[in-house]
């Protein structure tokens, strides 16, 4: 949340400008919110990490990003809400080394009302709502002026890009493409976690998304053999409705 500064005449005294922003500073609480990636029990580097596929091939990640909307804070039995973010895309296409990665995507709220909350609120990919809107609705840097299927059907919700080295030459040569996004696909999530916003202190809470468990589930896998099985960009039902329900069920509170 953004702190909307005033500027007070000079004729007031600047000692009570002072006193002012000390109190407001005293009256208001932090979050942070970050959001990591791993490969296993790695942390997930772009580019020239070489990671295992469920198979035995090597693979390598280019770009791995997703929406989430409506990030809300709840205290179920006082029936309250505080709404932290409509929507952040998150996104570790910078990742180029273990240290960057292990630190995650972090997202700073300010100017909370200090509270207790006992659950966490947010959904996965973008409402209708939201996915009805276009780049030219956003100014230049906001989550929502980039990723978008000006010929489908509105936002690409998630990506995950790699390259593999199929062949066994170690040569990293198939291209792995999924472009995952579709109004019935916005999933709401929820978890129960105790949170205490308190006034001039910060407070974290850290997710992570396991893509080892999203590239399979229960042992199966998409055989990359296949050519079919290489690229979708949510045309075939059976490929991005299977990773987008890994997705879904593999970002996990951590802390």
């Amino acid at each position: 949340m953004r702190q909307v500064l005033y500027l007070l005449p000079l004729a007031i005294l600047s000692s009570l400008l002072f006193i002012a922003c000390d109190d407001d500073d005293q009256g208001s609480a932090n979050l942070d919110v970050t959001f990591k990636a791993r490969y296993g029990d790695a942390p997930l580097v772009m580019l020239d990490q070489v990671y295992t596929y469920p198979d035995g091939t090597p693979i390598k990640f280019q770009l791995v990003n997703y929406y989430i909307s409506d990030l809300t804070l709840v205290a179920q039995q006082d029936n309250r809400e505080t709404v932290l973010s409509e929507v952040e895309l998150i996104t570790y296409a910078d990742f180029f080394d273990s240290n960057t990665a292990e630190a995650g995507a972090r997202f700073s709220y300010d100017n909370l009302t200090p509270g207790t909350y006992d659950q966490i609120q947010f959904g996965i990919g973008l409402n209708a709502e939201l996915n009805a809107t276009q780049p030219s609705n956003y100014r230049a840097g906001h989550p929502l002026s980039d990723n978008f299927w000006s010929w489908a059907r509105g936002y690409v919700f998630a990506k995950i890009e790699a390259i593999a080295g199929l062949d066994g030459d170690g040569q990293f040569t198939d291209k792995l493409t999924y472009h995952i996004g579709a109004d019935d696909l916005f999933t709401v999530g929820s978890v129960n976690k105790a949170v205490s916003l308190q006034a001039g202190n910060t407070a974290e809470i850290t997710f992570e998304l396991d893509l080892e468990q999203v590239l399979q589930r229960n042992g199966d896998f998409l055989d990359l053999n296949e050519m079919s099985n290489t690229v979708d960009h949510t045309n075939d039902p059976d490929i991005y409705q299977w990773l987008w329900e890994n997705i879904v069920n593999n970002i996990t509170l951590v802390n």
